[in-house]
């Protein structure tokens, strides 16, 4: 399957010309019975595929989902890392890194460039619906746990916030023991890359 590279202004065309083709035309009532189809939500992998740990390549991730409802973007990431759990995790204290926001699109897309200056590239994909405060709350619930390399991490937070967006990405592997670029390149692929 062949990736697509979109630069913002080609993605931003392409979002709205796909919330066009779902909206009725102006003035038109729709045929008695008929469901509109509401607007496609998209997510988005944000990745900076240069970072390294312990002399191993192995990538760092973010994420990002649309806010259909709100007209807005959300996403985040935990910029923590280590090869264990994170030193002084508290239950009744989020890990200092970890982070969520929300605006435009362009927003979040500064916030990501203003965190880590690696942040080069992600990945996305529609989807018929989305639950972005869904997706919020569980992220950030999971920054209250500690961090650890192999099994919680940057990139399995990533994935739970898009399972938990729609239940259309509920298949994607959960991103254990999986090093961020292999999870990008490989099990991503077919997804539209952006460059940021």
């Amino acid at each position: 399957m062949r990736t697509r590279t979109l630069t913002h202004a080609a993605l931003a065309a392409s979002m709205l010309a796909g919330l066009a083709a779902t909206a009725p035309s102006a003035g038109a009532a729709p045929e008695s019975g008929a469901a509109i189809a509401a607007p496609r939500a998209r997510v988005c992998l944000v990745i900076d595929p240069s970072y390294s740990e312990v002399g191993v390549r192995l990538g760092h991730v973010g994420w990002m989902v649309q806010d259909t409802a709100r007209n807005r973007w959300v996403g985040g990431a935990t910029e923590i890392g280590g090869l264990g759990a994170q030193p002084g995790a508290n239950p009744d204290r989020a890990a200092a890194g970890s982070w969520s926001a929300s605006g435009t699109y362009r927003a979040i897309i500064d916030t990501f460039k203003a965190k880590r200056g690696g942040y080069e590239k992600m990945r996305c994909r529609y989807s018929r619906h989305g639950d972005a405060d869904n997706a919020v709350r569980v992220f950030n619930r999971s920054t209250y746990r500690a961090y650890y390399l192999l099994t919680d991490n940057c990139l399995t937070r990533s994935v739970t916030a898009f399972k938990t967006y729609s239940s259309e990405f509920r298949s994607l592997p959960d991103g254990k023991r999986t090093r961020p670029n292999a999870y990008y390149d490989d099990t991503l692929r077919g997804w539209t890359t952006v460059r940021l």
